[in-house]
């Protein structure tokens, strides 16, 4: 598309049509039979990329055709691309594309192409797409996720289920302040823990381990009096928003 300023020197500056009389010595902008022929096929062309025909008795034809493209082309298969599909129309997209289709069968069989869509054709495939995307979410597996560390966690998202483990030094006969998890639970199955060596000289029995304190801290204790641990604890329970 071109400005007047294309066809004819008499414009403004900025190349727009402009006021004038020849008689104050100035010509107005004429209207160019080239220009307006350029602008009509302009939104023409736009019409009937959505709308089947050019109607001489409808003045909303342009507001239409606007409508239809901005209802067909906002819609894309953001879902779809956790399916590993990325060049899938929405079932909405594929409404209108197949509707537009089956709408215009009569006319294009007119001008000798007979491979346009019913209807009744378009909703069977549309009801064959809809039972695939089903079928893809139905079975999708959810992956797990990890932080794998000495002191970690990994989560069954299928199931929501977390588990979480680490280590940490328990003075004698001490019960430590709390800890946080490497991530909070939204509920706590059970906390619990060991040393891995043992010492002969505990009276005591060697007894050490782990309790949650809440969601998102534990405690390490160790009921020997002679000697300092490496306690080993494991917690299980559920994650949150599950």
């Amino acid at each position: 598309m071109q400005r007047i300023s294309s066809w004819t020197k008499l414009v403004t500056a900025l190349g727009l049509f402009r006021y004038g009389t020849v008689a104050g010595g100035v010509a107005p902008t004429p209207l160019k039979a080239e220009w307006l022929n350029m602008v009509q096929e302009e939104l023409a062309n736009f019409i009937l990329a959505y709308l089947p025909e050019l109607d001489a008795d409808d003045n909303t034809q342009l507001l239409k055709a606007i409508q239809t493209f901005g209802a067909a082309y906002p819609l894309k298969a953001t879902t779809l691309a956790g399916y590993g599909i990325i060049d899938a129309y929405t079932k909405p997209e594929a409404d209108w594309l197949l509707s537009k289709k089956a709408n215009n069968a009569i006319t294009l069989a007119g001008y000798g192409i007979g491979d346009a869509y019913t209807q009744a054709a378009v909703n069977t495939l549309l009801a064959a797409k809809q039972t695939q995307i089903d079928s893809l979410q139905a079975n999708k597996q959810e992956k797990n996720t990890a932080l794998m560390a000495a002191n970690g966690w990994r989560l069954d998202k299928a199931t929501g289920l977390l588990e979480q483990w680490g280590n940490g030094y328990c003075p004698p006969d001490t019960t430590t302040a709390p800890i946080n998890f490497p991530t909070p639970f939204a509920e706590v199955y059970n906390c619990f823990g060991n040393k891995i060596n043992t010492n002969s000289v505990d009276a005591d029995g060697n007894a050490a381990g782990a309790f949650a304190t809440d969601t998102a801290r534990y405690q390490l204790f160790n009921d020997t009096n002679l000697i300092g641990v490496t306690v080993h604890w494991r917690a299980l329970g559920r994650a949150p928003g599950y």
